[in-house]
């Protein structure tokens, strides 16, 4: 379920779990790049689906 490599991110595992913990939620390095994959999928299959949609709306 990748979207990506980690090195074509802009946000690290270390950055995303510096950021979660600012708001109270701890995770291990691990959990923080889990979800950062997970929203990276979601981020590309939205554009997919953006993409999509716009390219059969014409």
């Amino acid at each position: 379920m990748k979207a990506g490599t980690s090195e074509n991110r802009s946000i690290t595992p270390e950055k995303a779990k510096k950021i979660l913990l600012e708001k109270g939620v701890e995770v291990t390095e691990k959990e923080a790049k889990e979800l950062l994959d997970l929203m990276y999928f979601f981020a590309k299959l939205s554009v997919e689906q953006y993409i999509k949609e716009v390219s059969n709306y014409k």
